[in-house]
């Protein structure tokens, strides 16, 4: 830790009028494994082209919440993480908050930026093969701590549950976090911000045997880059995938007869001039809205994807698609894009709700008892992993 921050967390006398400004300019000066400059509201690592944008979510005189959206040319897509802290002063709070973020998240970003001591992995995804190299951040604990806790081999638990759930990215960031408070256990594992609630468990049983009686906590960051030899850039921005999705609702809302219904899945290749990404829109849309409608039911993270005659098991986060099109969806229904009939029409053809049709005739109520679902598409001998 720099002097400079030494002296700011010493004097928690000093009131901090805008915390946002005193972030930038202070907190998080010359906590990096290399040069940083202030650039407006953000700051940049010329090094590593890293650019750091912060955003003070919540602030008191004993807690504050803090977000951090990092970006970097030399990514595939950006980080997103948030760091809390809770104190005996707003110093000491923001103390704690920028430590959780500087000695994980950016530590383990400044391991892969150095090359420094990587692990291997070998991945397939579909029908290819990926090598990558993965970093490791410090593990940080906050509160209680007991002999067992202090070198928590988390990669080594979850390393094959991470290498099914990776596709094509050019970099995955994996976030594990584990919490014990009292008889409260709680596990979470992200991939690129997603939760596995699978991996998730494996977390919490292994947080479950520490042997603490108040409240301890840790938190790690695992960086997985792919080798160059084996990565094929993703052919679409976000933007791009918006525009798309917007195409294909479009679309189907115009398909007023069985006929034209039929013909909706040719025209929309003919439309997007891509095969498999129009294959995963008409696929995956009436399904993510009847997931998001009914919410009881437990759907798997696993997928079985059909192309032709051959049967792959899939995971969502490996599709690079499949977020892009969740969120591009959601974001028109928010801003009025899309009103309540394209989402009523969507579940309709859904094969969530003709499962769940054909429970109730059978007398099972999933909707009201729940259940869980493994989701399956059929895609054409063109279809391509991406």
């Amino acid at each position: 830790m720099s002097k400079g921050r030494e002296d700011w967390l010493d004097r928690e006398d000093e009131k901090i009028e805008d915390p946002l400004h005193f972030l930038l300019h202070r907190g998080m000066r010359g906590i990096y494994e290399a040069e940083e400059v202030l650039e407006g509201d953000h700051i940049y690592i010329p090094e590593w082209k890293l650019t750091i944008r912060p955003h003070v979510a919540q602030w008191s005189e004993q807690s504050v919440m803090l977000q951090f959206h990092l970006s970097s040319p030399k990514w595939d897509r950006d980080i997103y993480e948030t760091s809390a802290g809770i104190g005996s002063g707003a110093h000491n709070a923001l103390g704690m908050a920028i430590g959780g973020f500087a000695f994980t998240l950016m530590q383990g970003i400044a391991s892969m930026e150095k090359d420094r001591n990587p692990d291997e992995l070998h991945t397939t995804y579909g029908d290819t093969a990926h090598r990558w190299k993965v970093y490791k951040s410090d593990i940080i604990g906050v509160g209680e701590s007991s002999a067992e806790m202090r070198n928590t081999p988390y990669w080594e638990a979850l390393k094959d549950g991470i290498a099914k759930r990776v596709g094509n990215q050019k970099l995955c960031y994996i976030k594990i976090y584990g919490v014990k408070n009292g008889d409260t256990i709680t596990g979470e594992c992200r991939i690129n911000n997603i939760p596995s609630p699978e991996l998730g468990q494996i977390v919490a049983e292994m947080a479950g045997k520490w042997q603490v009686e108040g409240f301890a906590s840790q938190k790690q960051f695992i960086f997985l880059l792919q080798s160059e030899e084996t990565y094929s850039p993703y052919p679409y921005q976000a933007d791009q995938i918006a525009a798309a999705t917007r195409t294909a609702v479009n679309m189907f809302m115009e398909c007023d007869t069985q006929e034209k219904y039929d013909e909706y899945p040719d025209r929309l290749v003919e439309r997007l001039q891509d095969a498999s990404l129009a294959q995963e829109l008409y696929s995956f849309l009436p399904e993510i809205c009847a997931e998001h409608a009914f919410d009881t039911l437990t759907y798997k993270e696993e997928l079985l994807l059909f192309r032709g005659e051959e049967a792959f098991s899939v995971y969502r986060t490996q599709l690079a698609s499949y977020y892009m099109i969740y969120d591009a969806l959601f974001e028109d229904f928010s801003t009025g894009q899309f009103d309540d009939e394209v989402y009523k029409r969507y579940i309709g053809v859904s094969s969530i709700y003709n499962v769940i049709c054909s429970a109730k005739e059978e007398g099972a109520d999933l909707v009201e008892n729940g259940g869980e679902l493994t989701l399956s598409f059929g895609m054409s001998d063109r279809y391509q992993f991406r």
